[in-house]
């Protein structure tokens, strides 16, 4: 079949490659210069900076580090200092349990929040498939106590979504989660999947799963899939529509005159650039896709010469729980993580503003953002020096939203797409990290070929 792939982020081009594989023909049309969508690496000052997703975890078949492999990218795994993370509440931080023993003196929960997270295998089930979907904190707050919610999960919502957990779905955001709380609970989850793993039913692993990151940035990635895609992705191409025909789809460019016909489309673009593609002759999805909502994000990079840091930097970074004083929703230490990030004796903090809990704060200028950051490494880790680098990279429409009940409203979506002889992709709807963009190609395929 012949393939359209509207768009070439690492979702489009991930199943783009899938496809030819799968033997379609492919042309992958991309508007930007450069494919990769929000994926980039740049230096500046001798201090790569990471544009959005700035590595992945390993162990998944179908992820990143899979990817790698088959594409011959190097990779690099996370120094191992970045283990510490940290979580800032009650006005200092704390740094998140790595076992039983540190778990008992954190001082992230008090006696009660601890108890009442350590009860979490005696809770009763839910009937998930009678209650439905609910969001990350209610399902937090029914599992492990409203300590635990504020403190550790709440926190790590930010981290994926930039957003309150009230509002982020179980069952779209989190999944994995969704899946032991349909087992019957965390504990009693794991427990179920463990053996149905030693009766051979669980799925495949690659080994330990880790944090990592491509040899040279995760630009390096993208471009190794758009060569190995060649002359298939074609850049600097206007899509002003996508439109159904009887046994295909017809793609038109800047000129109305300009179309070409395909056997099916993929439109990996985010939802509100898919709806005003198909808002002439599929109206119906374009209201539903046009409310997929993306956070703003603003990326503040400060780097700074390792005597003038008198914090303890070893660790990957921080979160800062809602309610606290601080602006910023986290901060990674890039040099700790890895340290050809930064030059030799010099250490990069790449600190994260704005997202659904703080929208405000990317709209700041940078002079504003570089004082506010300023400000909250000096209150959180008390940091008083000038930087000896400070940029930022901003994106308006950052991380998609998945607010409670978005499962449903994207299977309603792909049943309107799927007739039009479309498949939606990339991150508006399975998922935002990495993985699960370059994962979600498999689905794509036999989408696709159901039209054969």
């Amino acid at each position: 079949m012949r393939v359209a792939v509207v768009g070439g982020g690492i979702g489009g081009l991930a199943a783009a490659l899938r496809l030819v594989q799968a033997g379609h023909d492919v042309a992958v049309l991309d508007g930007g210069a450069r494919p990769g969508g929000v994926i980039g690496t740049s230096t500046a000052e001798g201090f790569r900076r990471e544009h959005a997703a700035n590595g992945f975890l390993t162990g998944a078949d179908d992820g990143a580090a899979a990817l790698c492999d088959e594409l011959g990218v190097g990779v690099v795994e996370a120094a191992p200092a970045a283990r510490a993370r940290w979580i800032y509440l009650r006005g200092r931080l704390h740094r998140l349990p790595a076992g039983p023993g540190s778990f008992a003196r954190s001082g992230l929960l008090s006696w009660r929040g601890k108890l009442a997270l350590l009860g979490e295998p005696l809770r009763p089930a839910r009937d998930v498939a009678a209650a439905g979907d609910e969001s990350l904190w209610d399902f937090a707050v029914r599992r492990l106590g409203t300590e635990a919610a504020h403190a550790l999960v709440a926190p790590m919502v930010t981290g994926v979504f930039a957003a309150d957990a009230r509002r982020v779905s179980l069952a779209a955001g989190f999944p994995r989660l969704a899946a032991l709380d349909a087992r019957g609970g965390l504990v009693r989850g794991m427990i179920a999947e463990a053996r149905g793993r030693r009766r051979g039913g669980g799925a495949r692993r690659r080994g330990k799963t880790t944090l990592a990151a491509p040899a040279g940035g995760m630009a390096v990635l993208v471009d190794a899939l758009a060569a190995r895609l060649g002359d298939r992705v074609r850049r600097g191409v206007t899509v002003r529509a996508v439109e159904p025909e009887p046994g295909g789809v017809v793609v038109v460019g800047d000129d109305p005159a300009r179309r070409e016909r395909f056997d099916a489309g993929v439109l990996a673009v985010p939802g509100p650039a898919a709806a005003a593609l198909v808002r002439g002759a599929l109206p119906a999805l374009a209201r539903g896709l046009t409310e997929v909502e993306y956070a703003p994000v603003a990326l503040a990079f400060l780097g700074f010469r390792a005597r003038d840091v008198r914090a303890d930097v070893d660790g990957f970074g921080f979160l800062v729980a809602q309610g606290e004083a601080p602006r910023v929703l986290g901060c990674v230490i890039e040099s700790t993580v890895w340290p050809e990030r930064a030059p030799a004796d010099h250490v990069l903090f790449r600190m994260i503003y704005g997202g659904a809990r703080d929208p405000g704060a990317a709209e700041l200028d940078d002079d504003a953002l570089f004082a506010q950051a300023g400000a909250d490494l000096a209150q959180i880790l008390g940091v008083r020096a000038r930087p000896v680098h400070a940029t930022a990279v901003r994106w308006p429409h950052g991380i998609a939203q998945y607010p409670v009940g978005h499962a449903d409203r994207v299977a309603a979506w792909e049943r309107d797409a799927h007739a039009a002889r479309l498949v939606l992709a990339g991150s508006s709807y399975h998922g935002v990290a990495v993985n699960d963009c370059i994962a979600d190609a498999r689905r794509v395929v036999r989408q696709v070929e159901a039209w054969r």
